[in-house]
């Protein structure tokens, strides 16, 4: 059987605490608070981006995710926003974009910014691997984020270098044959 294009119907992820579905505009003043939090702005990974990710309006927020979800319907990533079962908000956001090398980006209130929560969302990000034809992934975590670069650890993610004469650093990887652990 064929799968469908995550391009065509976004899947949607769940675990303990979060649930995973497409950003909508009416996660902006959730949002807004993740995206105007100062302590989480300084973990942010913005490489290759438009923008620091660094919000100070709401309408600034809006127009983000509104861009987001013209990329998702061009087919170009897949930014998921982060919702709490507890209460039904949005703490955050998840990106992934497929092929070989898939970049993970995961930005998050300060107050989830824990290895329970980040292991949660990394057990759901090895389900990229399938649905994002991913052969591997990568993820930047600095220094100061030792509770995310522990999480990375605690889920196969090793340092690594990317070769690409750009000299970014602090970038984890996890190869698709490292995720089958927790997918089984």
């Amino acid at each position: 059987m064929d799968k469908t294009s995550p391009y065509v119907k976004c899947p949607e992820y769940e675990s303990e605490h979060f649930r995973l579905r497409l950003v909508s505009t009416d996660d902006a003043e959730d949002l807004f608070l993740c995206y105007s939090d100062t302590e989480a702005q300084k973990i942010f990974n913005s490489d290759n981006c438009n923008t620091d990710f660094k919000f100070a309006t709401l309408e600034h927020m809006r127009a983000y995710i509104d861009g987001w979800i013209d990329a998702y319907k061009n087919g170009y990533f897949v930014r998921f926003s982060i919702i709490t079962k507890a209460d039904n908000k949005a703490v955050g956001t998840v990106e992934i974009f497929g092929g070989d090398y898939g970049v993970l980006r995961i930005d998050i209130l300060t107050a989830y910014e824990n290895e329970n929560c980040l292991d949660e969302l990394l057990k759901i990000a090895d389900s990229f691997f399938h649905d994002f034809e991913c052969e591997n992934i990568i993820t930047k975590a600095i220094p100061e984020a030792v509770c995310r670069r522990n999480a990375l650890v605690q889920n196969e993610y090793a340092p690594t270098a990317i070769g690409d004469g750009m000299k970014r650093e602090h970038y984890f990887f996890k190869a698709a044959s490292d995720s089958l652990s927790h997918l089984r």
